[in-house]
């Protein structure tokens, strides 16, 4: 079935309420807060800061780069973390490396789902604004307000 509208999406994206209650407990745990964007089943998690942290959970692609359009348990996940620092005085993104994992089997996600977020807040943490700025790369800001997104 087509991703046609907004209630497709919906749809697509309620097995997400599996993962709601402890993904809101942690950010609220390590001053993160959830953010819900998009359409394409996703969760995102951002601290913010001098140094901006966020960690996105989002629904991978089929073998083909579309869209899936139906549940199943295994539909794959990818997790992205990164830290940035947002220098509005010289108009700069300065970005850290970042951590990935392709191909995390929802069921697996949602039975280790802490498993992934302590090791990615981990990592995220060691990522202080001295060493973005020294090894961080850089590319222009956009004008306007800081938008914190991976």
């Amino acid at each position: 079935m087509p991703l046609d509208s907004l209630e497709d999406y919906e749809r697509l994206g309620e097995h997400l309420t599996a993962i709601d209650s402890p993904l809101e407990a942690f950010a609220a745990a390590h001053r993160y807060t959830v953010i819900r964007r998009g359409h394409y089943p996703n969760r995102r998690i951002t601290q913010e800061g001098p140094v901006v942290r966020s960690i996105h959970i989002t629904l991978d692609m089929d073998e083909h780069g579309q869209r899936f359009d139906h549940f199943f348990p295994d539909i794959p996940y990818i997790i992205l973390g990164g830290a940035w620092i947002d220098d509005h005085s010289t108009h700069t993104r300065l970005s850290s490396p970042h951590i990935e994992t392709w191909a995390v089997p929802f069921s697996a996600l949602e039975r280790h789902l802490t498993v992934y977020l302590d090791h990615f807040h981990s990592y995220l943490s060691a990522l202080t604004e001295d060493f973005i700025r020294a090894y961080g790369t850089g590319s222009e800001l956009v004008s306007g307000p800081p938008v914190s997104e991976l």
